[in-house]
């Protein structure tokens, strides 16, 4: 499922990405500071070095996963920025409409 978002660039609203598991809790924006000072507070007086490991260790597939794919997504997206379809793109961003992309 994230990768419709990677190939469309459709919009990801926040109960979207909780549904899908790219992030664990919504709150509303009234609450986000208290939310989030209530979890690094938790965090600040948990088990500090188990917290780092668990961190270190759950983050090793993805440290692995970027070092895999980066050079090569560089360089397929180095030379895509030159397009007209990214001119394009830039252009409707810009002048906030839908692009016009050419076939």
């Amino acid at each position: 499922m994230p990768s419709k978002y990677l190939l469309t660039g459709d919009s990801l609203s926040a109960t979207e990405a909780e549904r899908i598991g790219l992030i664990t809790e919504v709150v509303p924006q009234a609450g986000l500071d208290e939310a989030t000072y209530g979890l690094a507070a938790r965090l600040a007086a948990g088990a500090t070095r188990a917290i780092r490991w668990t961190k270190l260790t759950t983050n090793l597939p993805l440290r692995q996963l970027f070092h895999a794919c980066f050079d090569t997504g560089i360089a397929y997206e180095m030379p895509s920025n030159a397009t007209r379809d990214h001119a394009e793109a830039v252009a409707a961003f810009r002048d906030r409409r839908p692009p016009r992309f050419g076939r």
